[in-house]
């Protein structure tokens, strides 16, 4: 009788470990707008965001603390940043030598398997230097799961708001958009089958846009099985009056 129930305890808890790691996201804050010449911040959380709930560093899981942060400016050419901890976010800094779109990525590969999928995080930063957006047509190319947005209109209250889900250029199947807003509101919506999708916002202020599907691709990671590739990208927004 001990090892049915021990074997029962294991698998609930595995569950429960799978649905906290799916709940959560790894996002980057800063202000999207900047100048040549003037320091730009950016802050990397995990958690989960309509919750207000940021994880402590030192409760990140598995290697997730070890992700890489790039900065790809203007003209194309890509920096690694810095990241400096700080309580419970990372922190980054660059400086614009140049006016145009300054793209920030990660895209990270989480080192277990949970419950046997593999687990593929990505995050994404967007700050137009001195107004300008050129550049910004090339964020598809430095990352293969992509959450696009009409950078060159300001979300408005209670317009519509235009969402791309692109996996290496195409839309994924069965893709999923949670919108979070600042008070806590948070609504999954499905992308069509072009990977679109649409929403209208009812609050100013900062949205995370997390755009997630599950892969069905089986194979080894680290010398573990796994059934399928979950895929979570996440890009925040500003909203305004």
């Amino acid at each position: 009788m001990i090892k049915p129930v021990k074997q029962f305890f294991l698998s609930v808890g595995l569950l429960l470990c799978c649905h906290s790691l799916f709940a959560h996201a790894l996002w980057m804050e800063t202000t999207t707008t900047g100048k040549v010449g003037q320091p730009q911040q950016v802050n990397i959380y995990l958690g989960e965001y309509a919750e207000n709930q940021r994880d402590s560093i030192q409760h990140w899981f598995s290697n997730m603390a070890s992700f890489d942060l790039w900065l790809v400016k203007p003209d194309g050419q890509k920096e690694k940043l810095t990241c400096v901890p700080n309580g419970n976010h990372f922190t980054a800094t660059f400086t614009p030598a140049a006016e145009g779109a300054h793209l920030l990525t990660i895209d990270h590969t989480v080192k277990q398997v949970y419950g046997e999928n593999k687990i593929h995080y990505y995050a994404l930063g967007l700050v137009k230097v001195n107004g300008s957006l050129k550049g910004a047509e090339r964020l598809k190319e430095h990352i293969d799961f992509a959450l696009l947005t009409d950078n060159a209109r300001s979300g408005k209250l209670n317009q519509d708001a235009k969402v791309q889900l692109r996996y290496k250029n195409t839309p994924p199947t069965g893709g999923d958009v949670t919108v979070q807003a600042p008070t806590g509101w948070a609504k999954k919506f499905k992308t069509n089958p072009a990977g679109d999708m649409s929403f209208s916002p009812a609050w100013a202020g900062r949205y995370m846009l997390e755009g997630t599907f599950l892969q069905n691709e089986a194979g080894k990671h680290e010398g573990k099985d796994f059934k399928n590739i979950w895929h979570c990208v996440t890009y925040c927004v500003n909203i305004d009056k």
